[in-house]
């Protein structure tokens, strides 16, 4: 006897936008803490602090929508995901209020 896995095994489009998303951000994290520091520690530390902020967006907003995404893939869709790991304070605020 075997239970039924109502779970997905494969996360779909969700898990490509968001590792698109954080593929996209590594350059531009970069080019921030080029932009930033004066030394390369300061640019280290920056850089650091960026992708470790857009890395949690990431995983904050996959498991927030993994479930629920149905958007078909596209470079509007990858643009929305790059947005929303960037800003994901902001949705995780403005979004409870739904269900």
């Amino acid at each position: 006897m075997s239970l039924n896995n109502t779970e997905p095994t494969f996360f779909g489009n969700a898990l490509i936008g968001a590792c698109c998303a954080i593929a996209a951000s590594v350059p531009l994290s970069a080019y921030l803490a080029a932009f930033i520091g004066d030394s390369y520690q300061t640019r280290v530390f920056v850089y650091g602090i960026i992708l470790l902020w857009v890395i949690s967006g990431a995983i904050t907003i996959f498991f927030k929508t993994y479930k629920a995404e149905k958007k078909s893939l596209s470079i509007r869709f990858i643009v929305l995901w790059f947005f929303s790991v960037w800003l994901w304070p902001l949705l995780l605020i403005f979004g409870r209020n739904r269900t």
